[in-house]
């Protein structure tokens, strides 16, 4: 049990974020920017400040599920055996679990498990669908797609910014909430989230 203020609960979710980040080199710095990407594309869309605040603490934390998977997965440079995947495919799941038992994080709870999910249903791990998957849960699939397609990965180089949004419109109204990708857009052309253009090279 956790009885705690909005500054407190600021600091655990950062200090979580850094545990799940140092799991692996190749995440060093992935909650981080999947949370500026994800505030940035909230900002274009209006969001209230009491919303920013739980989207920021729902973004630092949503990868914490991956603490249960090996790091001979995450770091894997080849494809993942069907076993494998089943396993990455529940870390949302893992996270959900953890975050519902911390007073004070519950409500965001969904939100930091929806960031795989997709507007067509074929997401992970409840395979939501449209409106069913919460507001928040919309912008850090934008988020975590486009921080994860910038980045460098053991299975691939970073791709540019550009190639990175090509995909992503491949996805507009399919997979991800086209407000979303507009307010993603929208704050790299106002130059946030920051550190974005660093990958454009």
């Amino acid at each position: 049990a956790l009885l705690a203020g909005p500054g407190t609960l600021d600091r655990i979710a950062e200090g979580f974020a850094a545990v799940v980040d140092a799991k692996s080199p190749y995440t060093a710095t992935h909650s981080a920017r999947v949370t500026d990407i994800a505030v940035g594309i909230a900002r274009e869309l209006g969001l209230p400040e009491p919303e920013l605040d739980e989207l920021r603490r729902a973004g630092l934390l949503h990868d914490l599920g991956k603490l249960s998977i090996p790091n001979s997965i995450l770091d894997k440079p080849g494809a993942l055996t069907a076993e494998e995947w089943e396993l990455v495919r529940l870390h949302p799941f893992f996270t959900q679990c953890v975050l519902e038992r911390i007073r004070g994080f519950g409500a965001l709870a969904v939100v930091a498990a929806s960031h795989h999910e997709r507007l067509d249903g074929r997401g992970y791990h409840r395979q939501l669908r449209g409106e069913q998957i919460p507001r928040g849960g919309r912008v850090l699939a934008v988020a975590d797609m486009f921080e994860a397609l910038t980045a460098d990965r053991p299975y691939r180089p970073a791709m540019a910014v550009e190639t990175a949004l090509r995909i992503l419109e491949n996805e507009r109204g399919v997979g991800l909430d086209p407000e979303c990708l507009d307010g993603l857009i929208g704050s790299l052309a106002r130059g946030t989230p920051r550190d974005a253009d660093s990958r454009a090279a």
